[in-house]
């Protein structure tokens, strides 16, 4: 799903906003597709987006990076509102996978 994230940069006081793609959504942590990573313990505000509307906004902790260039990737933890993130966000991840999947189920597994 399309995500929105930000985050301060700690040298410049700056605010960072990029947009990105989920990879993963989980009942407690997400793992995001981010072009610019944020440095692991920062807080970062992420927005999943529907559209162009946010569907949630939560605040996250950097758990993790993934300096791929091919597909940089920042592990999330959920910071706030567990419970509307579990109820939200997972259903929205059920319902985007639907809309923009498609399985052969002859040819592969996804799990």
């Amino acid at each position: 799903m399309p995500v929105q994230a930000s985050w301060i940069d700690a040298e410049t006081g700056e605010t960072i906003n990029v947009e990105g793609l989920t990879e993963n959504v989980g009942e407690t942590s997400t793992l995001v597709n981010l072009d610019t990573l944020p440095p692991v313990g920062c807080e970062v505000r992420l927005r999943i987006m529907d559209e162009s509307k946010p569907i949630i906004e939560v605040t996250t902790r950097v758990i993790r990076v993934e300096r791929d260039p091919g597909k940089p990737m920042a592990a999330l933890t959920i910071l706030e509102n567990m419970k509307k993130w579990k109820n939200t966000a997972m259903a929205a991840a059920e319902k985007w996978v639907t809309r923009h999947w498609q399985l052969n189920y002859e040819e592969e597994w996804v799990n």
